[in-house]
């Protein structure tokens, strides 16, 4: 038998700033998976990526998008709590701290108290609807933002995440495109291995005056009530099938996109970034980054910036009052931009004569070939306009 390739097994142990580490490494031979442990007074971390090259200890990153280990505790957290009251605006402030975002008791109390609603999984005909109803349509506006938590029917065990488009996000999951994550936790297997009918879900939407509510809120958290939601129910250590405890706010990610009234008095609606505001009111990038940068009206009606106006107060619409809002200005925009193309005085000619007739408009045009038998599209006859070229028999130039 071929001599197995064994290496050294070492101990060593040193004491940083207070914090005692063990540091025990166990090679096994080629190939072999490893251990990686680090304990501290503190925490536990597991490596299970490791691996032995034959020529140096390296990270496996096949699979990963950077080379970033994503490090998962199997010991209690001592961050978690058994009671959500000793889970307080303070608790979540301190462990948010470095993120540039807070929240104050009150904020927090009327996040706790928005309902959830239970679904028993899989979604079926008789359920579906009620969650389409509640979550909104995959990859349409006005989505809606909030909390789900899946729920291991028979241990009791939890997972909550969060998702500015709940639609989106649980359309994944029920759609299998989270199953061939790399690295995917604790979740993911679970559901792979018994399956949706051993899950049930429960569901938080943010509703649309959240906003209106929190009278003394910054910015943040107009834009973010459903992260500091989830916060709230990681801290519980019920949660157990959650790997992470700290919810990654993004704030850094994106410029945010303020949509304000013409002369800014009033602000409608605030998104982190282009996508969030693109997904919520259906407003393209382009639409808004040209806004931004000329500083030209959106619809004759909103100003779209990049920068917040001092003294501007906050809608009291909702989301779906906002977006009908949104639809009549376009509605006006299209009709004036209609009768602007089509106000043009033309002259027509019918082909082989010279004689010549003035309309005030391409509409009236259309008109009098009516009442002649013929039948003409105005946006077709638009574009012959100056070409030189007949349509319907006759030539038509502008006056």
């Amino acid at each position: 038998m071929q001599a197995l390739n064994f290496y050294v097994y070492f101990f060593s142990s040193f004491l940083l700033e207070d914090w005692l580490f063990t540091l025990n490494t166990i090679f096994f031979f080629k190939y072999r998976i490893i251990s990686y442990t680090i304990h501290s007074q503190k925490l536990t971390y597991t490596f299970p990526v490791l691996r032995n090259t034959g020529k140096s200890l390296a990270v496996d990153t096949k699979g990963y998008q950077s080379n970033k280990v994503r490090c998962y505790s199997t010991a209690p957290n001592k961050t978690t709590f058994k009671d959500f009251k000793d889970i307080t605006a303070d608790v979540l402030n301190s462990l948010l701290r470095n993120q540039g975002v807070s929240i104050t008791e009150a904020e927090l109390a009327i996040l706790k108290h928005i309902p959830g609603v239970r679904f028993d999984l899989p979604l079926n005909d008789q359920t579906y609807p009620s969650f389409e109803s509640l979550v909104g349509k995959p990859n349409t506006r006005g989505i809606k933002a909030g909390v789900y938590i899946f729920t291991h029917k028979a241990t009791g065990a939890k997972y909550v995440g969060s998702s500015n488009s709940l639609s989106r996000r649980l359309d994944q999951y029920f759609t299998f495109k989270h199953f061939n994550q790399i690295n995917s936790g604790l979740l993911i297997p679970l559901l792979k291995k018994d399956g949706f009918e051993a899950f049930s879900l429960e569901v938080f939407v943010i509703p649309d005056k959240l906003g209106l509510e929190l009278n003394d809120s910054n910015n943040l958290n107009l834009n973010y009530p459903y992260l500091f939601l989830e916060q709230f129910y990681l801290l519980h250590d019920k949660f157990n099938l959650n790997t992470q405890r700290i919810v990654n706010f993004r704030v850094n990610q994106g410029k945010t996109v303020y949509l304000y009234s013409l002369y800014g008095k009033i602000l409608y609606y605030c998104a982190s970034s282009l996508s969030g505001i693109k997904g919520a009111l259906g407003i393209h990038y382009a639409t808004c980054v040209n806004c931004i940068k000329t500083g030209n009206s959106y619809l004759d009606f909103f100003i779209i910036s990049n920068s917040p106006f001092e003294g501007a107060e906050r809608t009291k619409l909702s989301l779906q009052e906002l977006l009908e809002l949104i639809d009549s200005k376009k509605k006006e925009a299209l009709k004036k931009r209609t009768s602007v193309k089509f106000s043009k005085a033309v002259i027509i000619r019918k082909e082989g004569q010279e004689e010549t007739l003035e309309f005030p408009s391409i509409t009236a045009v259309v008109k009098y070939l009516d009442t002649t038998g013929i039948r003409v599209d105005r946006n077709q006859l638009a574009k012959y306009l100056d070409s030189g070229l007949t349509y319907k028999g006759y030539i038509f130039s502008k006056a």
